[in-house]
């Protein structure tokens, strides 16, 4: 590979221009190679080979040499994948069956099995396959609920105090120049859907915790929390405007699930899930899949307020979820 044929920052600069400039694409593509950020690297070819096919303008032959470079780092991802994991005390041999099939899939040895189901699992990161389908959770399964639900009138309390400062929910969808955006479902910088975070890649954030302790000791001393190195838990205070809508979305991951305290539900208004629609309760909380498509509307006059919050899925075993952590570590390694 030759050296890129400018700074990294200029073609950031022209991505964030023209998100199809296939020149600047690579150019990132290949900076992003060359720090050994294969990940990114990975993503930033397959952007420049989609906005190629899509017919911006393009050298063939650096098409084909971004196509041989994704696949130089596909082939290298899994025997990477496999030392990482035996090094934190994970053998292969040892591997849960369905978190091998998972990594298989991740490799792209294997496809992901058939679903009758009219809304299937599919996340845009991660699939584990093996785990039930099912669009919304009976809250009353968990055994946590209550202690969640009694604290409602203090967690609504310090939501309702951060809506009163200035500036402090920001878009949900925040432009990124790590990693190739589209126009991210019209939600890129959009205010429609602004959120407050409590963390920052699973990690607390003091600061913003201190302005909320006793939401952040209601659920993390309580629910038991999807922990997944530079990715999860994600505890945030989410606000979608009047009259707006979230356009339909999957996220990236079906071994969590996603929790919803409504504080502030000022009318009408639903999250949908696949099929299946629930309307926000105050106090009552939702759980549900996010691996399947869904979307929420607020149709009232005013701003619904909702505190957002990942659990583990039930249903993993305590050795897939320590597989899985292992497993992103490594991601983050190649």
């Amino acid at each position: 590979m030759s050296d890129p044929a400018y700074s990294e920052a200029e073609a950031e600069r022209r991505i964030a221009v023209d998100g199809r400039d296939v020149e600047a694409l690579l150019n990132k593509a290949d900076h992003r190679f060359a720090a050994l950020d294969r990940r990114a690297a990975a993503s930033f070819y397959a952007a420049a080979i989609q906005a190629a096919q899509a017919g911006a303008s393009h050298d063939p032959a650096e098409i084909r040499r971004a196509i041989a470079q994704g696949r130089e780092i596909e082939r290298g991802i899994l025997p990477h994948l496999i030392a990482e994991l035996a090094a934190a005390g994970h053998s292969q041999r040892d591997w849960h069956p369905r978190f091998a099939a998972a990594v298989a899939i991740m490799a792209g040895q294997r496809q992901r099995p058939p679903s009758s189901a009219p809304y299937p699992q599919t996340p845009t990161a991660y699939y584990h396959p093996g785990l039930p389908e099912r669009e919304f959770a009976d809250p009353s399964e968990f055994a946590w609920r209550d202690r969640v639900e009694a604290a409602f009138p203090e967690i609504r309390k310090e939501g309702l105090a951060l809506l009163e400062g200035d500036g402090r929910f920001a878009p949900y969808v925040r432009r990124s120049a790590t990693r190739p955006q589209g126009d991210v479902h019209g939600m890129l910088e959009n205010r429609d859907w602004s959120t407050f975070e409590l963390t920052d890649s699973g990690r607390p954030v003091a600061e913003r915790v201190a302005l909320c302790p006793q939401t952040y000791e209601t659920i993390s001393d309580n629910a038991p929390l999807c922990d997944i190195p530079n990715r999860a838990p994600s505890i945030m205070f989410s606000l979608l405007a009047a009259g707006r809508r979230i356009p339909p979305h999957t996220g990236m991951i079906n071994a969590r699930l996603i929790c919803h305290l409504p504080l502030v539900v000022p009318g009408a208004g639903a999250l949908r899930v696949g099929t299946s629609s629930r309307s926000w309760e105050e106090g009552r909380l939702l759980v549900f899949d996010d691996s399947v498509e869904h979307d929420a509307r607020n149709d009232a006059h005013l701003d619904r307020l909702v505190l957002i919050f990942d659990i583990w899925h039930p249903d993993l075993e305590p050795i897939e979820r320590a597989q899985i952590r292992e497993l992103f570590r490594a991601v983050d390694t190649y």
